[in-house]
This record gives structure tokens, sequence and C-alpha cells, in this order.
């Protein structure tokens, strides 16, 4: 009996090719939109730089001193402009992010120990991350003029003085073997999880359809007891789920180098990835019979499910890299399972992990599955005794 159950299910999901479509094609559309869009955020530097417009009563040598080295970066693009008083124009006409305006005398100044002001204007939608980025350029800058000046009144050779910064070098280390993490490893493990979450509404309107066109109390009525017709809704979409993590792998290992990405690299155990797939496509599976038995209507189903992938993708780290969250958001995000799944990813994908670093998510999602798999089939108990 349980094959045909199986057979059943197969039938249904086949049948509906959109549904199909787009547990393929949307995650799909997101790991390339997403890993172009964070490109920026784990390279050494940007694509597009902000301009910058440096001014100043006149272009004296220190300005140009200044100037030049500001210049050297690889997020600004700076300018330089006599003073003016018109700010506004600047930064939202001639579309400068940034203004400074700087005393052309500063050196000389701060030689003399007076006090001086520079003043960094931007755009009202500039991230502090970025204000503090230029503000300790600046700084660093204005103090290797100083350090040179110094050495230079010592009759000390500054063309042999070292640019300490270019020196320091950092090198990633992972468990396994060393590479650097890309955004293309994390949007992948991040959007085939939410892919495999977002399952829950072909299974929740296939099942509740069921329910209402009596095919449930059809196969009852010839003594089916309720656990086979829950194990039959779990095999396939564990199925569909498996063929999601190969595709979105495959997506991110050639399709993102063609878009202008970095490829995926993987040097976690492949067993230990098919390991943990299984275990995130049976919490995920598990969670949406728990919430196709709570609707009744397709459109609840569709609204619960909905709804809540997406606040458990927000605090999960999905949509947001964890990283950028505040460290009271990271600690509620430790409620959501797909918080679970995507550390337990990352931990593979980025760090080369092991099954010792991964089990304790193991046993999360696993207790997870268990419990939203008791909850769905007391509910569906309830319901058909009803």
């Amino acid at each position: 009996m349980f094959k045909y159950i199986l057979k059943k299910e197969f039938l249904l999901i086949f049948r509906n090719l959109h549904a199909l479509l787009v547990l393929f094609v949307m995650p799909s559309v997101f790991i390339i939109i997403m890993s172009l869009a964070l490109k920026n955020t784990y390279s050494n530097g940007i694509d597009v730089k902000f301009d910058v417009l440096l001014t100043s009563e006149k272009e004296s040598k220190d300005i140009k001193d200044l100037l030049d080295k500001l210049q050297d970066n690889n997020y600004f693009n700076v300018k330089f402009s006599k003073s003016t008083q018109n700010k506004k124009d600047i930064l939202y006409s001639q579309n400068y992010s940034f203004l400074i305006e700087i005393p052309s005398s500063y050196l000389k100044d701060i030689q003399k120990n007076k006090d001086i002001n520079v003043d960094v204007f931007s755009t009202s939608d500039m991230s502090i991350q970025n204000i503090n980025l230029l503000k300790s350029l600046i700084s660093s800058n204005i103090s290797k003029q100083l350090i040179k000046n110094l050495l230079i009144q010592l009759d000390v050779n500054t063309q042999e003085t070292k640019d300490f910064n270019k020196s320091i070098k950092h090198h990633y280390i992972s468990k396994e073997n060393s590479f650097n993490i890309t955004s293309v490893q994390q949007s992948v493990p991040a959007w085939l999880i939410f892919s495999m979450f977002f399952i829950l509404i072909p299974i929740s309107n296939t099942f509740i359809n069921e329910k209402n066109f009596g095919t449930l109390n059809r196969i009852k009525s010839i003594n089916v007891s309720m656990m086979p017709i829950l194990l039959g809704k779990i095999v396939p979409y564990y199925v569909i789920n498996l063929f999601q993590v190969l595709f979105m792998i495959l997506i991110g290992i050639y399709l993102m180098p063609i878009l202008g990405a970095d490829s995926l690299q993987i040097k976690g155990n492949i067993a230990l990835i098919f390991l943990l797939a299984s275990v995130v496509s049976l919490s995920a599976i598990s969670f949406a019979l728990v919430i196709a038995n709570i609707a009744n209507k397709s459109e609840d189903a569709t609204t619960i499910g909905g709804i809540s992938n997406i606040i458990l993708a927000a605090l999960g780290g999905i949509m947001v890299p964890k990283f950028i969250m505040p460290q009271s958001m990271q600690e509620i995000s430790e409620l959501s399972p797909m918080s679970w799944a995507l550390d337990s990813f990352l931990e593979i994908f980025v760090k080369g992990g092991t099954f010792v670093d991964i089990k304790e998510y193991i046993f999360k999602l696993t207790l997870f599955a268990i419990i939203c798999f008791i909850i769905s089939y007391i509910l569906l108990i309830k319901k058909g005794s009803k």
C-alpha cells in the first residue's frame, strides 16, 4: 500500500510544474542577485568608489601630498577644489558622497600645537562604517605626513622608510584547507536552505486539497493508518530537496563565475553535505506538515507558511548575513532552525569543518524535525477523529 501512496504523491508533484519551477527558479535568482550584490562586502575593494571632494583655501604642497595619499585606496575617489560654501549643491547636485574641508596650513598648525578642524560632510544615507573608514583614512595619512616631516628634521632618509600598512597582510585559515570566503559561499547555502523550507507551500496545498476532496478519508476507509500517509508526504519532497541542493551548488560552481562572481568552493566532506542536507530537508518537511495540518484552506497555508518562512529567514541570517547584525539580533537568530542549518553549511563550505563541528546543529535540527512530525501526526489524528 505504501508504494501506491508514494506513486500518488509523485504524480501530484509532477502535475504541479509551476510549483516545481518556483522551488528551483526562485532560489536560483536570489543566489545570483545576492551573490553579485554582496560581492564587494567580501572583497578588498568595491567596483564603484565613493566620490569625495577635498576642499581648502588653496592647493598648498601639504594639501597636494594629502590628496595624493588619499587617492591611493580601494574605496574613495578623491578630487580637489578650492573652498566653497554650497555644500548641499556639491553633495546632491554634483553627486559627491563626501565633502572634506581642511585648512591649507593644517600641518604647520599641528606642528605649532594649534587646534585644527577637519570637517567631513556626507549625504544623509551614508553608513557610519563608510564615514569612519574615511575619517580613519584622513587621520592615518595626516599622521604619516607628520612622521615624514619629523624624519626629515632628524635627517633620516624617508625614501627607505616602509609603509607598514602594505606590509601587514591578512590570510584566511580554514580548519582543513585555506581559501577566502566569498559572497557566493554565503549566498548559495543561505538561499538553498530557504528554498528547502519553501517546499512548505506545495506540501500544504496538496495536503489541504486532499483533506477537502475527501482523499484522506477514502484512504483511511481501507484501514490505512495515518503514519504511512505522513511518511508518503516526506519521501517525495525529500528527493526534491536533495535535487534542489545539487542544483544550487552547480549554479554556484559553474554559473556564478560566468556572471562575474567568484566560484563556489566546497572544502567539506561530500558525505557530510549529504547528511546535513537530509537533516535540513526532514526539518523543513516536518515543519511544512505542521502548517498543513493547522491551516484549513490553501490560502491560509500560503499566508501562514510564507510569513513564517520569511521571519525564520530574516532571523536566521538568510536575508541579511549574521555578521552584519548587532549582538542582540545575533542572539535572537539562534532561535531559528534556518540559522542552525546555515551555520552548519557555512561550517562545511567556508571553514572546512567536520562532523564534530556541526553535531550540535544536527542534533537541534533532528530534534526540531521529530517534534514537528509528532505535532503533525497528533493534529492529523485529532482532525481525522472529528
